[in-house]
């Protein structure tokens, strides 16, 4: 059943509809830790999507508009840092949190520059993990990627 609003003065019109599911795309072979992560994000209530390659990440973006992106740092021969613009040109609204198993100050000052969320040392601490999740709950819009 379709719900129906009216701005004052305007005709009547069906409401946008709008999705309430928090989507999380995990890119990157090293990210996933053997489907670990997804089931730990999965225990949350969120719809995870798999990418294994930067391609398959944009063409996940593109179909699947996810409101999180966790993308591998050495996601492929670009990089991770190399695709957060391509992901952003996608998924304009979508959070990327980056994780490296290499962390630097140089690449996390790098990485935020370019627009990610946030950004994560690997081994995951979980909780970290979750906590950075939880912010980006916090600032999801439902319905904001249709």
């Amino acid at each position: 059943m379709r719900r129906f609003f009216r701005r004052p003065g305007a005709k009547l019109e069906p409401a946008p509809e709008k999705r309430l599911v928090f989507t999380i795309l995990v890119a990157g072979a090293k990210a996933s830790y053997d489907g670990a992560l997804e089931d730990f994000l999965g225990a949350g209530g969120h719809l995870i999507l798999r990418a294994e390659s930067a391609e398959e990440a944009l063409a996940q973006t593109r179909r699947h508009q996810p409101d999180l992106i966790l993308l591998d740092g050495e996601l492929g021969e670009q990089g991770g840092l190399r695709l957060l613009g391509r992901l952003f040109l996608e998924q304009a609204s979508a959070a990327v949190i980056l994780m490296s198993g290499h962390p630097s100050v140089a690449e996390s000052v790098e990485a935020m520059r370019r627009g990610a969320a946030d950004y994560l040392g690997r081994p995951l601490d979980l909780e970290r993990l979750k906590q950075a999740i939880g912010i980006q709950k916090l600032l999801f819009k439902p319905g904001a990627n249709p």
